[in-house]
């Protein structure tokens, strides 16, 4: 079972409230007893790259989370890239061992920033989605970070 810390309400009537569980652990309407909790470790990704090396090819297709994803490319061009996170749900992606940061289909950010840097000519992408993507990984021609604010 994964459980994902989202934070905590920070405003009106709920501010101070504890974070945490709130309640019993449920899994199908019964508590859970007994059970450990053990936290995934995501940094470094080293690991988890080389996990997913030995793991069979599957394609693109519809990914239900929460799932790992891999793929390997070769430099797409000079500089900086856009990573696209159109078709993608929520989640986590490492390009080489480097985060990249969090996405989340609600935005409003639409890509994620990839510093020419880090960029080599054999590159390993490693996406945490904990929702559904219904698209692969692709490089856009800009950054879309949402709308501006005035």
């Amino acid at each position: 079972m994964l459980v994902e810390d989202q934070g905590r309400v920070n405003f009106g009537k709920r501010i101070g409230e504890p974070k945490g569980l709130i309640g019993p652990v449920e899994l199908d309407g019964a508590a859970l007893r007994g059970w450990e909790l053990a936290p995934l470790p995501l940094e470094p990704v080293d690991w988890l790259e080389d996990c997913l090396l030995d793991a069979p090819a599957a394609g693109p297709v519809r990914r239900p989370g929460p799932v790992f994803a891999y793929a390997e490319f070769a430099r797409p061009g000079p500089g900086d890239l856009a990573l696209s996170t159109r078709g993608w749900g929520k989640g986590v992606a490492w390009l080489n061992g480097v985060n990249l940061g969090r996405f989340w289909s609600r935005g409003p950010q639409r890509t994620l920033y990839v510093p020419g840097p880090i960029v080599r000519d054999r590159n390993r992408l490693v996406v945490l989605e904990l929702g559904a993507a219904t698209t692969g990984a692709r490089f856009v021609d800009a950054l879309d970070l949402g709308p501006e604010e005035a």
